[in-house]
């Protein structure tokens, strides 16, 4: 397992994210009765549990999106990833399960057949692990993508979730949703907290990301207690926390 990939950030590299950002592939209209608020956590972590725990204790179930060549492993940064017995915990207890791809890919710079026999791959190794539900979430690794990449997962998936932040409202491509990073900075809260309340002023469909969860999360992590914070103040202000298919449902994406 490759721990330290890093996506391309040359210029050509930088151009294409902003041409693939404006092409929208899948066209949807976000049009909740009222906010809703989707934590999602990336790899996945068994740490992200903690994420779960905050989650519960306001009502809310979240989105954990598993990458499946990391399944079982040890990361040299978050620690213990998940295995077939979180998934299950997990899964019983109302969190959704989403696809992450197999090895990780940087979907951008792979070629659509490679992109497609690795998501395969990745949903193959969910129902061998005893996850039989249907997988209808998925996240792209390192937020990367391609526009032919992302029309097949608008196919396949409900919902495409990138890394650019932003709070989805108005018209949005489904297969491509904006997302905010949860981490331990100050600056990470400061965004976090003005695009909670842009959310609730703007009657939208809010992401959150991050990978492990606990009091000294590593650099990809969150704070426990900053999760149960955006957690209660969404609730306060009316907010829905859902897990992303039925954040999908609410937001009108969806049947």
């Amino acid at each position: 397992m490759q721990w330290s990939y890093a996506p391309s950030r040359s210029p050509a590299a930088k151009v294409q994210r902003r041409v693939v950002q404006w092409r929208r592939a899948c066209n949807a209209e976000i049009a909740p009765d009222r906010p809703v608020v989707t934590f999602t956590f990336d790899d996945f972590p068994k740490s992200a549990l903690n994420g779960a725990d905050a989650l519960e204790k306001h009502g809310g179930r979240g989105g954990f999106y598993a990458c499946t060549s990391m399944m079982g492993m040890r990361s040299p940064v978050m620690g213990e990833m998940f295995d077939a017995a979180t998934l299950a915990d997990l899964r019983q207890r109302g969190h959704e399960i989403g696809a992450h791809s197999h090895t990780h890919l940087d979907c951008a710079r792979a070629r659509l057949e490679k992109v497609e026999r690795d998501i395969g791959e990745n949903l193959v190794a969910l129902s061998e692990s005893g996850h039989h539900e249907t997988v209808s979430a998925f996240a792209f690794p390192y937020g990367e993508t391609s526009y032919a990449a992302k029309r097949w997962v608008g196919d396949v998936f409900t919902t495409g979730r990138g890394v650019l932040p932003g709070v989805n409202s108005g018209e949005v491509d489904r297969s491509q949703l904006r997302a905010v990073e949860l981490g331990s900075s100050t600056m990470h809260r400061r965004r976090a907290l003005a695009a909670l309340k842009s959310c609730v002023e703007t009657n939208g469909w809010l992401f959150f990301f991050t990978h492990d969860v606990g009091p000294s999360p590593s650099s990809y992590g969150a704070p426990f207690g900053l999760i149960d914070e955006l957690a209660q103040r969404a609730v306060d202000a009316g907010a829905v926390l859902v897990a992303p298919t039925l954040g999908a449902v609410l937001c009108g994406v969806s049947d």
